[in-house]
């Protein structure tokens, strides 16, 4: 792998899982980043207690171009609530979006008025890691031999680290993976690349010897 600065990294594997950011490493990954907003409340223990999410959270979620935002609270151990949630596509301005702030603590007061009445400290944006299909990228990249990829959770990474991390070990080592890969393969969006997928999935070669 060619880093920016003329570094090479080689390895007998490697693995790119750095979210958004995973298509400078692996160009052409299908991976774009859609921003999100978020807020968090000054300390007041016992205001929420547990998540709160609006049934049509889902909805707002997969929606593929516009964007959303959806009533979504937790709590922290400090005392604090984190507000959510936003989703924006084709906006790479870390900065903040009032317009899509404002709509989105408008949809929470909507909910949970009483949040009007909570001091906010901070807001942050960030990016979530999506692909066109809404599933995750896991497993040999079509292109390079050493190079697996793990990206493309959107906004459920960290809630699906364990699981990816059993996906890609089973793919390298060659045991049975815990659930089908067929649907999470690289290969899916090239196809070209379709029998690759087919042999994988049907187990005729050993994952190293298949990618």
């Amino acid at each position: 792998m060619l880093l920016d600065d003329g570094r090479v990294l080689a390895a007998p594997v490697l693995i790119n899982a750095t979210g958004a950011w995973a298509p400078e490493l692996t160009p052409g990954l299908q991976v774009k980043r859609r921003k999100g907003h978020l807020v968090i409340t000054d300390r007041h223990p016992g205001f929420v207690r547990h998540q709160i999410v609006e049934l049509g959270y889902l909805k707002s979620a997969h929606s593929l171009t516009a964007d959303s935002v959806a009533f979504n609270v937790q709590p922290r151990k400090t005392g604090q609530v984190l507000i959510g949630s936003s989703r924006q596509y084709g906006n790479e301005d870390t900065r903040t979006d009032q317009t899509i702030l404002s709509a989105m603590l408008a949809r929470a007061a909507h909910y949970m008025p009483a949040l009007g009445r909570l001091p906010a400290i901070r807001v942050w944006t960030g990016f979530r890691a999506a692909t066109p299909d809404k599933l995750p990228i896991i497993g040999p990249s079509v292109t390079d031999s050493t190079l697996w990829l793990a990206t493309g959770h959107e906004g459920l990474g960290i809630t699906t680290s364990l699981g990816t991390a059993a996906l890609i070990a089973a793919q390298i080592t060659g045991p049975e993976p815990p659930i089908p890969i067929g649907p999470y393969l690289p290969a899916r969006f090239s196809a070209a690349e379709s029998t690759l997928t087919e042999d994988l999935h049907a187990g005729s070669r050993t994952p190293l010897e298949a990618a």
